[in-house]
C-alpha cells in the first residue's frame, strides 16, 4: 500500500510518497496548479506500478484550492481523502521533535496522517448544494460590505442630522432611505413643509408616518447643532451610499430567491435518491414547519454542512458545527463565554439567531430556556443548549421527513 501527502498551495503543489513502512518511496516534488501539473503528478504516481485501490491520497480541504485536483484523482478512480487543516495541524504538533514546518515536510505529514489512520474524512459537496455554498459565502460577503457602508453612513449622519433618531430610528428603513434620498442633512429640512413630507410616504405600504412625525422632523432639523459645513458634498455622499445599499439590498434578495430555488432542486433529488412511496411531503416543507426557524437559517445549514444525512446522527451534526460555548475557569468558578471559534461559523451563527427567534416564537423551546436559565445557567448558554436542541430537531426531520412534532422536544439526547 501506497501513501500519498499533497500539500496544496495556489501556484504549486507538493507531493510525497511513503509505503507501509513508512518510508519515503518518491522524494517530495512540487507540480504546477494546470493540466501539465496535474499530469506530472499522475505520471509520477503511475510510476508506482500498482493499482490505484492500493494507493491512498491526502489532501486538505483548503479554502477551495483543493478541488480541482480532487475531482481530477477521483475521475481517476483514486481514492482521496480530505482532511481538516485541524487536524494535520494537531498530528504535526505531536510530531514536533522529527519535523519542521515546510511544504515538503507537510506533504510529508499529510502521508504519514492518512497512513497512521487518525483522521476523520472531510465532505466535497455534491454539485447542487456546492452552488448553494458559493451563493451563501458571497450572500455574506455582500452583506459585510451592506454593513459597511451602514457603518459609514451613519457616521456622516451623526454630524450632519445628530437629532435623526428621535424621529427616525432606522435610518435604513424604507421610510429611512426614502427621507433621506430626498433631504440628506438638516439644513435641507430649511424651506420643507409638512406636506411635502407627507407626499413623500403616500404610496408607502404599511406607511405611519403622520403629520405629527412630520411636525416634530422639521422641529429639530430647525434647532439641530449641524453647522452646515460642506453641506451639499456631504449630501451627495449619503446620496451615493443610499443608491449602492439599495443595489446591495436588492442582490442579497436575488441571491435568497436564487439559493431557495437551488433548495427545492436539492431536495428533489433527494427525495428521487429514497426509494421510498411513503416520502409524500417534502423535507423542505416538513423543516418549515418549526416555529422559529427561518428559510435563511435553513439554507446557512445546508449551504455550509450539504446533505444532512451524511452524519450519522445530531451529535455528529453538532460537532461538525461547533455548537458549544467557551469555557474559562478560575479556581471553583466556571464561566461560559461566546461560542467556540471551531467549526462551520455561518451556520453556527444562523442557529444562534434562530434560537433566539425561536425562544418568542415556540413554545417548547421557550421552557427549555427558562429551565435552564432557572438551574442557573447564562443566558447565552441557555441559548447555546436551545441550538444544540435545534440542530437534533432539524436532522431529525431532514433524515425522517417528518413534520415538527412538539412533544418529541423534550426528549433526551445522548
Amino acid at each position: 500500500m501506497f501513501y500519498i501527502g499533497i500539500d496544496i498551495a495556489k501556484a504549486f503543489s507538493v507531493c510525497s510518497v511513503i509505503n507501509d513502512k513508512e518510508e519515503m518511496i518518491i522524494k517530495p516534488f512540487p507540480f504546477n496548479s494546470s493540466t501539465a501539473g496535474f499530469k506530472k503528478l499522475i505520471n509520477n504516481i503511475e510510476s508506482l506500478n500498482c493499482d490505484t485501490k492500493d494507493i491512498l491520497i491526502g489532501m486538505e480541504a483548503t479554502g477551495l484550492l483543493f478541488e480541482n485536483l480532487y475531482r481530477y484523482l477521483k475521475d481517476l478512480n483514486y481514492n482521496v481523502i480530505l482532511l481538516n487543516p485541524y487536524q494535520t495541524s494537531q498530528y504535526r504538533n505531536m510530531l514536533t521533535m522529527k519535523y519542521v514546518k515546510n511544504d515538503n515536510i507537510d506533504s510529508m505529514i499529510i502521508a504519514l496522517l492518512i497512513k497512521s489512520g487518525r483522521y476523520s474524512k472531510g465532505y466535497v459537496n455534491e454539485e447542487q448544494v456546492q452552488s448553494l455554498k458559493v451563493l451563501f459565502r458571497h450572500k455574506e460577503n455582500i452583506k459585510e460590505k451592506l454593513k459597511s457602508l451602514k457603518r459609514e453612513t451613519s457616521s456622516l449622519l451623526a454630524v450632519v442630522f445628530p437629532e435623526l433618531d428621535k424621529v427616525i430610528k432606522d435610518p435604513f428603513s424604507v421610510t429611512g432611505l426614502i427621507l433621506l434620498e430626498k433631504y440628506p442633512t438638516a439644513k435641507h429640512f430649511e424651506y420643507v413643509s409638512v406636506d411635502r413630507i407627507l407626499k413623500l410616504f403616500r404610496n408607502i405600504k404599511g406607511n405611519n408616518f403622520n403629520q405629527v412625525k412630520a411636525e416634530h422632523l422639521l422641529s429639530i432639523a430647525k434647532d439641530t447643532i449641524y453647522s452646515g459645513v460642506a453641506k451639499d458634498a456631504r449630501a451627495f455622499f449619503i446620496r451615493s451610499n443610499i443608491k449602492l445599499i439599495r443595489a446591495l439590498q436588492e442582490e442579497i434578495k436575488s441571491l435568497e430567491e436564487e439559493m431557495i430555488k437551488i433548495f427545492d432542486k436539492q431536495i428533489e433529488s433527494t427525495q428521487e435518491n429514497k426509494e421510498d412511496e411513503d416520502y409524500i411531503s417534502s423535507v423542505l416543507d416538513n423543516l418549515r414547519t418549526i416555529p422559529g426557524v427561518s428559510d435563511k437559517t435553513l439554507l446557512a445549514l445546508l449551504a455550509e454542512c450539504g446533505n444532512l444525512d451524511r452524519f450519522k446522527d445530531a451529535k455528529s451534526l453538532i460537532g461538525y458545527l461547533g455548537l458549544y460555548p467557551t469555557q474559562e475557569q478560575s479556581g471553583n468558578t466556571l464561566k461560559y463565554g461566546h461560542l467556540a471559534k471551531r467549526g462551520a461559523r455561518y451556520a453556527k451563527k444562523a442557529l444562534y439567531l434562530a434560537s433566539v427567534a425561536a425562544i418568542r416564537h415556540n413554545s417548547e423551546l421557550k421552557q427549555i430556556f427558562r429551565n435552564q436559565v432557572a438551574s442557573g445557567r447564562a443566558k447565552k448558554e441557555a441559548l447555546i443548549i436551545v441550538a444544540r436542541k435545534l440542530a437534533y430537531i432539524i436532522w431529525a426531520i431532514y433524515n425522517h421527513n417528518q413534520a415538527y412534532n412538539p412533544t418529541r422536544v423534550f426528549v433526551a439526547h445522548p
